[in-house]
């Protein structure tokens, strides 16, 4: 019993302590934790030097790509603009500022390699379905420019952003045919106007008024409920939380997903291990290789088919991409179909280094360790208008993949120890020793109770023989209980020899009485009333008897 109480009383005083500091308001660790993670983030980058561009533009071999990195960034995060909402939400903004890190990195970001055109190979998916005038056109101007299918540009530019006098000038005589895109404003780069800035705006539920079923779960994104670029409700759907925390009670049987702006979908995690981070105990979710399978796989990606599905492993992005041929991945399309690596050539995909995790502190939900990653592909074809890309062959072809890397800093993660896992590990010994104590005092108790109900039991015998036998005396039976041939007498003086304990019960007798026939007992029994003025003889009216011998002495009943 004092351990099932014991085992209760930890699950209130955990239930309390994490309504006490999990609500992400002012004054709570959560909320300090939330705001400015002590996580530090390396953002890496690595890409893919085409090395054969010679016989893919003659269409005589597949690209053979080689990996170029690490290139490191040191990241930063702290969620500003903070606003709190009946609703139990929190709205933020999130700036990322992102600084180059020389001495981590295989060489400097103005590291250059060879790629597909993507501004080129983008204007000509978007013409593709156009008049062959305006094709034509515009591939001349390309051609007039010195542009080709590949280009050599550095990391930095590929990543951040550059300008591309061209894009505006195809711009102006895309205009004249009422042709727009917000690709061919002159400028390109996958992170372009990134850096220093968030990636929307966020409303989550904060955990006030102690709802954490949805904590940290994503309200909307900049204003969305869901999303609409999708072919599914599903698909839509914006679920989960950002990946830093998840709501408390992490257990191998949750059901966790996150939001990835960036790849402008929510994806489900799966349970893979338990892990070890910095000596705190996490369990590790991953992104299943499933959430990148075909439809007929996994039917919630019928959604993602825009407007086909492709072999598993990769889905179509260029609707969230101003159309431009993209495709995203997981890094050197692990867990894909073999199809994307019998397009291209050079691909070493590894579960360790290539799928995305989240080591999870099961009691506090928070992310001690994750890594975010994902690649980003360009779908290359030959368009027969566009001459650079007339023997073109049909491929996905890797750009670059980004390893996302946060985890919690070695003084945090021994907070964490010390608070959380530590007084969680001593509970099973406290909890084991109070069962124990607990066992003793109950076999204690029930041997306790049953020697009580021994004695009490005997006790009662003996006081109902000791009843009987002044019943039997007092009715003249001498013989009871000691024998024919002893008188009265000599019972109440005698001692029975075989008694090795002896419980006395004294009576005292009354010779005053006027009546023959009728014996007074001044006290039989300490619960008899000692008042003289009433009859004592009432409380035992059936107790008479005309033989009873008078002594002028007091005896003792002596019964063994």
């Amino acid at each position: 019993i004092f351990g099932i109480l014991f085992s209760r009383l930890v699950d209130l005083i955990l239930s309390a302590k994490l309504k006490e500091n999990l609500p992400l308001k002012n004054g709570t660790l959560a909320f300090k934790f939330w705001q400015m993670p002590p996580v530090p983030i390396s953002f890496g980058i690595y890409v893919f030097h085409v090395a054969n561009p010679i016989e893919v533009l003659a269409g005589t071999e597949v690209p053979v790509v080689v990996e170029k990195g690490p290139y490191i960034y040191r990241m930063h995060i702290e969620k500003v603009d903070i606003k709190w909402h009946d609703n139990n939400t929190i709205e933020y903004i999130q700036p990322q500022s992102f600084i180059f890190d020389r001495d981590a990195s295989v060489g400097p970001d103005t590291d250059r390699f060879l790629t597909i055109n993507i501004p080129y190979i983008t204007v000509a998916t978007i013409l593709q379905h156009e008049y062959h005038v305006i094709q034509r056109i515009v591939n001349s101007y390309f051609i007039s420019k010195g542009e080709s299918a590949f280009m050599n540009r550095s990391v930095y530019e590929i990543w951040w952003g550059y300008h591309e006098p061209v894009l505006e000038e195809v711009a102006k005589i895309l205009k004249k045919f009422n042709i727009s895109s917000p690709l061919l404003n002159g400028k390109f780069g996958f992170f372009i106007n990134r850096n220093n800035t968030g990636d929307g705006l966020y409303n989550v539920f904060s955990g006030i008024n102690d709802q954490f079923d949805d904590y940290v779960h994503i309200d909307r994104w900049n204003t969305l409920k869901n999303l609409s670029v999708w072919m599914s409700d599903y698909a839509n759907e914006i679920r989960g939380t950002d990946g830093s925390m998840q709501a408390p009670l992490v257990n191998e049987n949750s059901e966790l997903s996150v939001f990835d702006a960036y790849l402008y979908r929510s994806l489900k995690l799966q349970y893979s291990s338990a892990t070890t981070y910095q000596d705190v105990r996490t369990l590790r979710f991953h992104i299943p290789y499933s959430e990148f399978a075909t439809a007929a796989e996994n039917p919630d990606n019928a959604g993602f088919c825009t407007p086909n599905c492709i072999p598993s492993g990769a889905y179509n992005m260029s609707v969230a991409c101003f159309y431009a041929p993209v495709y995203a991945s997981l890094p050197h399309f692990v867990g894909g179909d073999p199809y994307y690596q019998s397009l291209v050539r050079g691909l070493r995909p590894s579960q360790e280094l290539h799928q995305p995790f989240y080591d999870i502190q099961g009691v506090t939900g928070v992310s001690m360790r994750a890594a975010r990653r994902y690649q980003i592909n360009i779908r290359t074809q030959s368009f027969h208008y566009f001459s650079s890309f007339k023997n073109f062959p049909l491929s996905y072809l890797p750009i670059l993949w980004i390893d996302g890397v946060a985890a919690i800093d070695p003084g945090t993660a021994s907070m964490f120890k010390e608070i959380i896992q530590d007084p969680l590990d001593a509970l099973p010994y406290v909890h084991g020793a109070v069962f124990g104590i607990g066992g003793i005092l109950f076999f204690v108790g029930i041997c306790l109770f049953i020697y009580w109900r021994k004695v009490n039991s005997k006790s009662l015998n003996k006081y109902t023989k000791v009843n009987n036998s002044e019943n039997s005396i007092l009715n003249g039976d001498t013989r009871k209980s000691y024998g024919t041939n002893h008188t009265l007498g000599n019972q109440l003086n005698t001692q029975h020899e075989d008694s090795p304990a002896i419980i006395e019960h004294h009576v005292y007798v009354n010779h005053t009485t006027s009546s023959p026939n009728k014996v007074t007992y001044e006290n039989l029994d300490a619960s008899l009333p000692h008042d003289n003025s009433h009859d004592q003889s009432n409380y035992f009216d059936t107790m008479t008897s005309p033989s009873v011998e008078h002594s002028d002495k007091y005896h003792t009943c002596v019964e063994t």
